[in-house]
């Protein structure tokens, strides 16, 4: 008897959740707003623009806003964002949110070796990720910048009893994605301001 008062319940969240996601909020009309998405999806590695858009809100100097990353991972699962769709997807969610740019990150390094022991006890991972920012301008759909860190390396040498953890869930892959977190978020920290100006002069026939 309870399982429609669920399913209600259930809908009324989803549509809450879609319309807080569409509401726009710019806080600071002045500076620049930027959509940071996960993305391309076929590039795409969990946790990467979260990450660089905590380090990038951690400085009270970035000159520029960025949307709500609540509302960002809404709109990225509803959003076709593979291959030759990335960018006008990316696009599509900067103009719903009134943003000056989208910015995808993604993983185009993410590389897993592993190789067992010759007794099959133990085994080796060798893992290599790099982030990197392709910047979408929603006024023509085309990426104009990508920015990418250094490709960094690390091991590991574990017991082969168990099931290997997917990809995403590796805890190799994950610490070397927040290692290549900051430098990323730096590089677009300083590049974002000039691109943005060149971008608004040249819109505006300057």
């Amino acid at each position: 008897m309870k399982r429609p008062r669920v399913r209600a319940m259930a809908g009324l969240i989803t549509l809450l959740f879609a319309a807080a996601a569409c509401v726009p909020t710019r806080e600071s009309p002045d500076l620049p707003l930027v959509a940071l998405l996960n993305g391309p999806a076929q590039a795409a590695l969990t946790g990467s623009a979260e990450g660089v858009q905590t380090e990038l809100e951690r400085d009270s100097g970035t000159p520029f806003e960025l949307v709500s990353a609540f509302s960002m991972r809404f709109l990225e699962s509803h959003t076709d964002l593979f291959h030759s769709r990335a960018a006008p997807g990316a696009a599509r969610i900067a103009r719903s949110q009134g943003a000056d740019l989208a910015i995808m990150v993604g993983a185009p390094v993410l590389v897993r070796d592993v190789a067992v022991s010759r007794d099959s006890a133990t085994r080796r991972i060798d893992v290599q990720v790099a982030l990197e920012a392709q910047v979408v301008d929603p006024r023509t759909d085309a990426v104009v910048q990508v920015l990418r860190t250094r490709t960094f390396s690390g091991s590991r040498v574990e017991a082969n009893d168990a099931p290997l953890v997917d990809v995403e869930d590796d805890t190799t892959v994950l610490a070397l994605r927040d290692s290549a977190v900051p430098e990323l978020a730096a590089a677009i920290r300083a590049e974002l301001p000039y691109l943005v100006r060149e971008l608004l002069i040249g819109s505006s026939g300057g």
